[in-house]
């Protein structure tokens, strides 16, 4: 069990690496050779999964791995963030899937923060038409 401040340190860096991949404009001739391997790296160090993880692991699975690695909601919504940001730049069998994921995400999200948020139902709503 890590302490307050250790908590609180790695609360802080989880948000640093999320903030700093979410303000990465993604290129499509870029994506594939490099931007997507950089956001894999990053997911790696937060979750110790890859983007391909997140692809081919089931909902329930990376629901467990988000809540075993202690996230607040506004992580959860971060990683969702990321999931829609990184969407057009998948291959489109994969697009259906990853929006199914930020689907679920932002709803983790929602019951997280135990308070509604009209942002969030915005974002899932976003999330289904992509479906």
């Amino acid at each position: 069990m890590l302490s307050k401040g250790l908590r609180d340190e790695e609360k802080e860096k989880i948000n640093e690496l999320f903030n700093s991949m979410l303000n990465i404009e993604f290129v499509p001739e870029l994506w594939k050779n490099e931007q997507r391997q950089k956001l894999s790296d990053n997911l790696k160090k937060i979750l110790d999964i890859t983007l391909d993880d997140v692809e081919t692991q089931s909902t329930e699975v990376l629901l467990e791995k988000l809540k075993s690695a202690d996230f607040e909601f506004s992580h959860y919504e971060q990683f969702a963030d990321l999931l829609l940001k990184s969407l057009p730049f998948e291959a489109e069998a994969r697009q259906s899937m990853l929006a199914k994921k930020a689907v679920a995400v932002y709803e983790t999200a929602q019951q997280e923060s135990k308070m509604f948020s009209f942002g969030l139902i915005q974002k899932i709503n976003k999330a289904r038409t992509l479906l």
